[in-house]
């Protein structure tokens, strides 16, 4: 017989993940957050500037395409705790570093290691929380994107503002992903130990014995990826690449397009950009709502799709104006709607696959798409509006907005012609 965590143990392991995973992004995020600042302090251009980012994104790209394999082998306390290790310890070496040759392999090292804290995540939830329990670990799992991001941009904005060294916020970001390291370690070791004694579970209710005559082919977990639902699945992926190719080009740039194009002064641009994750924080209500109007998740994602063409296209029509506020709050909408696709993409979908046993390896695939995504936006964007002007670089993600709605309402179609693909996308 199957147990699950009781209600309180099942919201302190629900906590001990959003910590977790705020802090995995504090020390993703603290490149990204003082790229302005590096770039300048360091002299060099905006396309080199992205690159170590992209270094990050390729080794965390690749690195999902393995724990899609590997996930289910985890164990999620050791693991964790050694990723976090490990990204603290990076996070020391870029503040220690003093030009971008050594920054792009270290930060290629965070990228590996931290591949493994999303998949070990839910696959920790999915064995240990009831169903019932679900929806508020997918509330607060979408949670920690704002406040990582918010925490990371907020240290750079402050730092900044304090005329500090950009490697300050390297140092902070070091401490606190060590830190939680420990947290975890002990915390998951005291929610493992009530599992054992039985102190902290209930029995499934959605736990259903078989009789034992049925065989053992029976009692075998249905199989996901049959070929209908490996075409839509595709399209899934592929969306999340894009969704993720505007997300981080976005967040990596909107500093320097508010210092370049509209003169907002260097620490009010970055301090600017933590208005994006404090808005996403609302992502994961848009969605539940979402949910209870419409059936399907691709189709979520297309109308998602739909409000961020609208905001950057009127971004585009008003940029001869220069309204920087109008400007911030276009840029806000259209993350939100990003944060939302991103909710979708790496929660909903993936806890969606539960009873097919599929949940970390799903998420480490459709994660991985999304980091793909990133790799050649922080770079890219860069090239593009080191070449053409930062109008040039919207117009760009404008255009793979539209195309996306198109990808997303096709495979949406695609979904409901089999049951079993309708069920999860």
């Amino acid at each position: 017989m199957k147990f699950v965590l009781d209600r309180k143990h099942a919201s302190r392991l629900i906590h001990l993940c959003f910590l977790m995973y705020s802090a995995a992004y504090v020390g993703r995020y603290s490149y990204a957050a003082g790229l302005l600042n590096i770039s300048g302090a360091l002299g060099i251009d905006k396309d080199m500037a992205g690159m170590v980012s992209s270094f990050f994104f390729f080794s965390y790209a690749a690195g999902q395409l393995l724990n899609a394999w590997l996930a289910r082998y985890y164990e999620p306390r050791r693991v964790v705790t050694l990723s976090l290790t490990v990204s603290a310890l990076c996070n020391l070496g870029i503040g220690l570093c003093s030009g971008v040759t050594l920054m792009c392999p270290i930060w290629l090292i965070n990228g590996i290691f931290q591949s493994t804290l999303w998949c070990s995540l839910l696959n920790i939830q999915s064995k240990y929380l009831a169903k019932h329990d679900i929806p508020r670990a997918i509330l607060w799992n979408s949670v920690t994107l704002a406040l990582g991001t918010f925490l990371s941009y907020g240290m750079s904005s402050l730092f900044t503002r304090l005329s500090f060294s950009w490697r300050i916020a390297f140092y902070v970001s070091a401490a606190t992903v060590a830190l939680t390291a420990l947290v975890w370690w002990l915390g998951v070791g005291s929610i493992e130990r009530c599992v054992r004694d039985g102190s902290g579970v209930l029995e499934n209710p959605e736990q259903i014995e078989l009789p034992a005559p049925d065989t053992a082919a029976a009692a075998q977990k249905p199989r996901l990826f049959t070929p209908h639902f490996t075409v839509v699945f595709v399209f899934a992926c592929i969306v999340a690449a894009s969704s993720s190719f505007i997300r981080d080009g976005v967040v990596t740039w909107m500093p320097t397009i508010l210092f370049e194009e509209f003169a907002v002064d260097k620490s009010l641009s970055i301090a600017l950009t933590m208005v994006l994750p404090i808005i996403s924080f609302f992502a994961a209500f848009l969605v539940r709502v979402a949910q209870t109007k419409l059936r399907g998740n691709m189709l979520m994602e297309t109308l998602f799709f739909g409000g961020i063409t609208l905001c950057l296209g009127t971004i585009i029509l008003l940029y001869p104006l220069r309204l920087a506020l109008i400007t911030l709050v276009l840029f806000a909408l259209s993350y939100l709607f990003l944060a939302s696709i991103t909710n979708v993409t790496t929660s909903v979908i993936p806890f969606a696959c539960r009873r097919f046993g599929n949940v970390g390896s799903t998420s480490a695939l459709l994660d991985a798409c999304c980091y793909a995504g990133s790799v050649v936006s922080t770079y890219g964007l860069g090239a593009v509006a080191k070449s053409f002007g930062w109008m040039s670089a919207v117009q760009l993600i404008t255009v793979i907005a539209a195309v996306s709605i198109v990808i997303t309402l096709t495979g949406t179609l695609l979904a409901r012609r089999d049951a079993h693909t309708k069920e999860i996308l």
